[in-house]
């Protein structure tokens, strides 16, 4: 018995090696863009002649932020320069509007390395494909990422003489806009705000007055913004000053600014 399966054994395994390899193209076009899962970071040589190409899957609505930087150049080289752009369809002809962060802290750019920063709150949902270029002849490691910024307050309550004020500040030194979307309990929109916050500016927006969120009673909210991850922080204290009450239910990132390497 012991005879009989360590022959299967080796015969399984000559079977294995003589099947034939198979060949993956390299991501070097839009058709075969390697795709990037939200919070994980890729390495890959880029040049002014290889353009990278990428993909991640995004939610209308929500807001993302996606970052390319060389970490490694010697002192002799010319420092690399890396740009983005964004299509919604898979042959890359169709382009999604972004915003250029790349002057937002935390900052893309250093001496001799212009890395490069773009937020989108997209009008789709499904996949957006992303391709990464480097104007410098030399080739550069570079590392891409892709990292969702949206944040959640599970709660506002609006019904009787209760008021929700939604706080929001902006974290950065540098102006960007923002979109509060108001949910009902059953996940349906009652009311939107969108607007811009000077640079480490804020703002209260009361969601009982919003569209028919007063009608609704309560819910949820989230916050969508353009800016890097963590830019915006932000607050929502529902209170009835007659009855002297009062409670917060703080926006908190789906996601950490946290990455990790393959």
């Amino acid at each position: 018995m012991r005879i009989r399966a360590l022959g299967f054994g080796l015969a399984f395994a000559t079977a294995l090696s003589l099947m034939p390899s198979v060949a993956y193209a390299d991501n070097t076009t839009c058709a075969n863009a390697d795709f990037l899962f939200p919070g994980i970071g890729r390495g890959q040589t880029v040049s002014n002649a290889t353009t990278r190409y990428y993909k991640a899957r995004v939610v209308a609505g929500r807001s993302y932020s996606v970052y390319s930087w060389a970490p490694y150049q010697d002192a002799g080289e010319g420092g690399a320069s890396i740009d983005h752009a964004f299509y919604t369809n898979s042959t890359c002809s169709t382009a999604a509007g972004t915003t250029d962060t790349s002057a937002n802290e935390p900052w893309a750019v250093v001496t001799s390395m212009s890395g490069d920063n773009d937020t989108i709150i997209p009008t789709f949902t499904g996949t957006m494909w992303i391709s990464v270029s480097n104007s410098d002849a030399t080739g550069y490691t570079v590392f891409t990422a892709v990292q969702e910024t949206t944040i959640f307050s599970p709660w506002w309550y609006a019904a009787g003489n209760y008021n929700a004020f939604a706080e929001i500040k902006n974290a950065t030194d540098t102006s960007l806009t923002y979109t509060l979307t108001a949910y009902g309990p059953n996940g349906t929109v009652c009311g939107t705000s969108s607007g811009s916050l000077s640079a480490n500016g804020n703002i209260g927006i009361n969601i009982r007055n919003l569209g028919t969120c007063q009608v609704v009673g309560s819910g949820s909210a989230q916050v969508a913004f353009q800016g890097p991850p963590g830019a915006v922080v932000g607050n929502i204290t529902t209170l009835d000053g007659t009855l002297g009450i009062s409670f917060d239910s703080p926006f908190t990132p789906r996601m950490p600014w946290a990455i990790s390497t393959q």
